[in-house]
């Protein structure tokens, strides 16, 4: 095994201001992705750790690329930058993919590139399932909170006391409502408890939350790209979907009605 020589401060300046500028950049992401707190969110934390990762390597791949071939390491970081400054060019990475690894591999970029939808649909999905307000709130955290309430240029008593806290259920006819700021923070005892949130049509009291959210519920809706232009379409677990809509207020009055449907054919 031969011994590796270390590349001295002068020497990355003569090889160009670039390597070093994405070397420190590097170096200044994995950090950051390792600086406590970590993210609460199970997801949020495992995309952090997995670019962290990816930081480390690529940090420790240019600097010794940069040891033996100063042109090639200076190449690399003007594709770090990407030709706008703002990262990798997609379709000249894909290119690249094709031409370099799949290809030699025997694969077909395209059958990866389906995986790579099917998982981030999948997500999508998870993340569209409805939320209890007291889980939210721990996820969020009160400076999360807080920056909400800063961003509307009010105290926290005066956000409550104009109602931007309170939420009424998403049913048409139902007067249930929830104060925010009290369920997510835990504040208030039991406030908020069974509360549900979707990120697609709004908040659920606990009665109609429990008959189409909960437990074994299979009217969750999602909201589904239709493949062309803006429009798409609310859909239900149920296989209920609204069809296109170009407003999504127009999928989310549909939805209501199909809820009222289905609690009124239990009824």
């Amino acid at each position: 095994m031969t011994e590796t020589t270390e590349l001295a401060p002068d020497q990355l300046e003569e090889k160009g201001a670039s390597i070093e500028e994405v070397l420190e950049e590097l170096a200044r992401l994995y950090l950051r992705t390792v600086a406590l707190p970590l993210p609460r969110n199970p997801a949020t934390l495992a995309w952090q750790t997995t670019a962290g990762g990816l930081a480390a390597l690529a940090a420790r791949a240019l600097y010794y690329v940069a040891l033996d071939d100063s042109e090639r390491a200076a190449a690399l970081a003007s594709f770090y930058r990407g030709p706008l400054g703002d990262g990798p060019h997609p379709l000249g990475v894909g290119l690249w993919i094709e031409r370099n690894i799949t290809k030699p591999a025997g694969a077909d970029i395209d059958e990866w590139a389906a995986e790579a939808k099917e998982g981030a649909q999948a997500a999508l999905a998870a993340a569209s399932k409805p939320t209890g307000l007291r889980d939210l709130g721990a996820v969020l955290g009160d400076d999360v909170l807080a920056l909400l309430i800063s961003g509307l240029g009010a105290s926290w008593k005066e956000w409550e006391e104009r109602g931007s806290t309170r939420r009424l259920c998403f049913l048409p006819g139902c007067t249930h409502e929830v104060d925010l700021v009290a369920a997510w923070s835990g504040t208030d005892g039991s406030h908020g408890e069974g509360w549900m949130s979707s990120s697609a049509v709004g908040y659920a009291c606990p009665e109609h939350a429990a008959r189409l959210w909960a437990n074994d519920c299979q009217h969750i809706p999602a909201w589904q790209a239709t493949g062309g232009g803006s429009s798409a379409e609310l859909r239900c677990t149920c296989g209920w979907a609204s069809g296109a809509v170009a407003f999504r207020g127009h999928g989310t009055t549909l939805y209501q009605v199909h809820a009222l449907e289905v609690l009124g054919a239990r009824a």
